[in-house]
């Protein structure tokens, strides 16, 4: 089971790299629209055209592109006052509770959206001033909770793997089996 779990994180981590790239890149291509505007204003007296319509639909892609990226790297915040004076199996039993809620919220989440964009993409719905359409960033929010699923499905079964053997290493949480445990202010 655990080569299993190590081969699904591995092949989603590159899909989560490159979710994280393309919002990368994304930030970079609206930090270039924002200077673009306020030259244009403040130069030419004429700024970018359906410039906030063009930044409402990249905000969508930038927010939730990177999400399963930083909880693949635990960079969320987390109740780690809690979950770092743990250990052995009340540790992972710990985990797996916090890790199967966030899962369940994110199924009610993902489903919402995809019920959205099923109504957007009937309905139509395009921006105020440039008509762009509304349901790409919707299904792109819908894409995003998907992966955010699947990485916190995996964070779950390494959890209940570790919580039937808890002497085990985790590559997945960073946790090697011949760790010494200790507590941060030691």
């Amino acid at each position: 089971m655990r080569s299993l779990i190590e081969t699904v994180d591995r092949l989603l981590g590159h899909v989560e790299r490159a979710a994280a790239l393309v919002a990368g890149l994304l930030i970079l291509a609206m930090m270039t629209l924002v200077c673009a505007e306020v030259l244009g204003r403040g130069l030419f007296n004429h700024p970018v055209r359906g410039s906030i319509d063009i930044i409402e639909q990249l905000m969508v892609a930038l927010v939730t592109l990177g999400i399963a990226y930083c909880q693949s790297h635990f960079g969320n915040v987390r109740m780690t006052l809690v979950s770092d004076r743990l250990t052995g199996r009340a540790k992972w039993l710990g985990e797996l509770f916090a890790l199967a809620i966030a899962l369940f919220v994110v199924g009610i989440l993902a489903k919402g959206s995809w019920l959205n964009f099923q109504r957007a993409w009937s309905n139509g719905g395009d921006t105020p001033e440039i008509g762009i359409p509304l349901w790409p960033g919707i299904l792109l929010v819908t894409a995003a909770l998907g992966l955010l699923g699947l990485r916190l499905a995996v964070q779950c079964a390494e959890a209940l793997r570790l919580f039937l053997h808890p002497k085990d290493g985790s590559r997945l949480f960073g946790h090697p089996a011949d760790a010494i445990e200790t507590t941060p202010y030691e």
